[in-house]
């Protein structure tokens, strides 16, 4: 009786609504528990309500079918894909709250509870059949609970996040549509629409084959494009979470609990296993069987789509047709996804390892199975126990596969195809691994275009800056700011990889010193160099130059700095003067400064013969001291040289110390990077010992001197990873 669903949908309305403002109400850490465990007593009556039975709709087709008109045929159609929507969404909303998710619980998923009320006949006839008020139905009381757990979710959500909508809710509007196509079962398009106008069949690359193909690989695209932004990897996890269970919901409509009786029925095809593994390994991050998905899935999900084997051949609204390709769009591309979103790393050689046991578990699983159950029923687990895809390959693929091997155990026979089921095997694992390198190239193709996209919105601000610089209003501004350069916790690791190549570095570095940064090969130098200077982004932390931050304001932070690489790179048919004077443009000088600056420097260096011959004829060390000019010739707060005095003869060592001494002591910063310890000691004033990515401490060279050389002291302080305090202990108990 409907009288009864009522009951049951007031009743545990009434229920959860007492429990909620008696014991729960603003009471923090009880509220979340409360609302998971809500969350988690609707998701186990629906799971009864919805595994336990087929839903009439199903049988409906173009509105005709259910015997109740086609307006509440319709009706019933919306508000149940609503309804599952919705009853998704308060399921996971506890997990992964967020503004935007309480908006839609409070206007969305209230609006569809009252609708879904007010036409609960409909909806539940829709489900349950037309003559379900006929006599007690189980299935539909829980289908009134159901409704009175989202009605009473609603209030709850109202009560804790009060009516006043905020501007950062409103995002979630464009969830909704995602959110009904996700759970959108296989029976709506046939039951709304009947047959799509002017099929040709999905299958064979017909228009509409392809069409489906098409949407195969634009929806991973605009999923991609959409979340990808989301710098909340938590809230991205649980909008991929929504998908595949909606998308599981969707698929589960064909395999309720009484279709696993038949034999054939069970979900053991490999995409099929995909809709229940993708879910596991995003709830509970199961990175063995998410490799398993990635590498052996997705591969499956291709090659069914490119060969389709539902029973209807004419309708793409049919519904094997939608269950089809809904299953293998999601095998396809959301372990992609999960990947390129960053969910999980990108493999490595021991995930790929891992899939091919996982792979080789499940084809004995199938091997058997087929065997074993075709005693019963034909059964065809993917695709080995007949000639489906030998009769693709051709006729000698047809011949491998006869090769029959027959025994009996007991009253059961066992039949295999050996040669042909091996080969199998082996193939699928080979083309798999070439997926691998498939992957990674789109990968590689993907972080170029974002790389490229990065580096464009760098040069719009970089003309930006100079627009502003050309009025006038950078230059006073800079000339009062403080020389200093400050790293605050600042790591970097590249690419996914989970090892930092600087992790947590902190420094200061003050006008007038000369700072010595000393390390093996490897220890991170050249990497906090190549940060400070703009030359890659940061992962964590702040760098400023002058005040200026590295990451936000870079053309001001590099207006400051002069740098000399460890790889120089010259345009070697320019003169020096001209390659001096090109650079002097890019940072506008003027012409009477640069000369100045460049007669001094030139005369320094003692290049007056060779400055104006072109840079391909100097030697390695005129072709240094030129890349030393460059950097100074815009009289820089900050020159940074990393490794510089590398191939230079004693005179020009001594050129460049006495340059590097010049500038500091007209208040400038020098930061060396150098593996000559002894030059360091001789004009340096502190000094930094990095080691595998950590700065073990910062020392004046004074005290350094007082027990000793500054090479002891270095050998000594690599030699072990204890910080700048527990060393001076050591040496005073020593």
């Amino acid at each position: 009786m409907i009288f009864a669903q009522i009951g049951a949908c007031v009743g545990a309305f009434l229920i959860i609504i007492t429990l909620y403002f008696l014991f729960v109400r603003n009471q923090g850490r009880r509220l979340s528990v409360f609302l998971k465990a809500l969350s988690l007593s609707l998701a186990l009556v629906f799971f009864m309500r919805f595994m336990f039975g087929h839903d009439a709709l199903r049988d409906v087709f173009a509105l005709e079918g259910l015997n109740i008109g086609k307006f509440f045929t319709a009706v019933s159609i919306v508000l149940n894909n609503n309804i599952y929507a919705c009853i998704l969404l308060v399921v996971l909303y506890p997990f992964f709250k967020r503004d935007r998710y309480s908006f839609l619980i409070k206007y969305y998923s209230s609006a569809v509870t009252i609708l879904a009320i007010a036409f609960i006949s409909p909806v539940t006839k829709g489900i349950c059949g037309a003559d379900v008020y006929g006599g007690f139905s189980l299935r539909a009381e829980l289908m009134g609970v159901e409704l009175g757990f989202l009605a009473a979710y609603s209030v709850i959500t109202f009560a804790e996040c009060g009516f006043k909508v905020k501007k950062s809710e409103l995002t979630g509007l464009y969830l909704i549509p995602l959110m009904i196509l996700a759970t959108m079962a296989p029976y709506v398009l046939k039951a709304l629409f009947g047959d799509f106008p002017h099929a040709y069949g999905p299958e064979d690359m017909s228009l509409t084959h392809r069409i489906d193909l098409y949407i195969g690989v634009l929806l991973p695209i605009l999923l991609f494009v959409a979340l990808n932004n989301n710098k909340d990897k938590e809230e991205v996890r649980g909008i991929l979470l929504y998908i595949s269970i909606g998308t599981w919901l969707s698929f589960s409509t064909d395999y309720k609990i009484i279709d696993f009786a038949d034999v054939t029925r069970l979900p053991l095809h490999l995409c099929h296993t995909a809709m229940y593994l993708i879910p596991l390994c995003l709830i509970f991050k199961l990175d063995k069987l998410f490799y398993f998905t990635y590498f052996i899935n997705v591969f499956g999900a291709l090659l069914a789509m490119l060969m389709p084997n539902y029973g209807s051949g004419n309708n793409i609204f049919a519904f094997d047709v939608v269950l089809f390709f809904t299953n293998h769009y999601i095998a396809f591309f959301m372990p992609i996804l999960m990947v390129a979103l960053r969910i999980y790393e990108r493999p490595k050689l021991k995930h790929f390892t891992y899939s091919l046991v996982g792979f080789a578990i499940y084809y004995a699983v199938a091997l058997i199975s087929n065997a074993w159950l075709s005693n019963y029923k034909e059964v065809d687990y993917f695709f080995i126990n007949s000639n489906f895809v030998a009769d693709k390959l051709g006729e000698w693929a047809n011949k491998l596969f006869y090769g029959n091997v027959s025994f009996n155990i007991g009253e059961l026979q066992f039949t295999f195809h050996p040669l042909y089921q091996f080969l199998y095997f082996v193939v699928y694992a080979f083309i798999a691994a070439g997926m691998w390198f498939l992957y990674e190239a789109a990968y590689s193709f993907v972080d170029a275009i974002f790389e490229i996209q990065d580096r464009k919105k760098k040069i719009k601000a970089d003309f930006l800056a100079r627009e502003v610089n050309d009025g006038g209003y950078i230059g006073a501004d800079m000339e009062q700011r403080e020389i200093k350069l400050v790293l605050n916790d600042f790591s970097k690791r590249y690419g996914n990889g989970k090892v930092y190549a600087v992790k947590d570095a902190s420094l200061e570095v003050n006008g007038g010193e000369i700072f010595g940064f000393l390390g093996h090969n490897g220890a991170g130098k050249s990497t906090i160099i190549k940060s400070i200077v703009g030359i890659q982004p940061i992962t964590s932390g702040h760098i400023t130059v002058c005040g200026y931050d590295v990451e936000y304001e870079p053309v001001l932070a590099k207006a400051n700095i002069g740098y000399v690489p460890d790889h120089y790179a010259l345009y070697e048919k320019l003169t020096g003067r001209q390659y001096v004077n090109y650079i002097a443009d890019l940072y506008g000088i003027s012409k009477e400064e640069r000369n100045t600056t460049i007669e001094k420097y030139v005369k320094l260096f003692e290049l007056q013969g060779a400055f104006d011959n072109q840079i391909k004829t100097y030697s390695h060390g005129m072709k240094q001291k030129i890349t030393i000019i460059s950097a100074l010739v815009h009289s820089p707060k900050v020159w940074i040289l990393d490794e510089p005095l590398t191939g230079l003869d004693p005179t020009s060592i001594y050129q460049v110390k006495e340059c590097m001494k010049q500038h500091a002591e007209a208040g400038n910063i020098v930061f060396f990077s150098s593996h000559l310890i002894d030059v360091v000691e001789s004009v340096c004033t502190r000094v930094a010992i990095i080691k595998k990515g950590h700065i073990l401490d910062v020392s004046d060279l004074s005290e350094i001197k007082k027990n000793g050389t500054l090479e002891q002291y270095y050998l000594d302080r690599t030699a072990t990873d204890v910080h700048h305090a527990e060393y001076k202990a050591e040496k005073a108990q020593a």
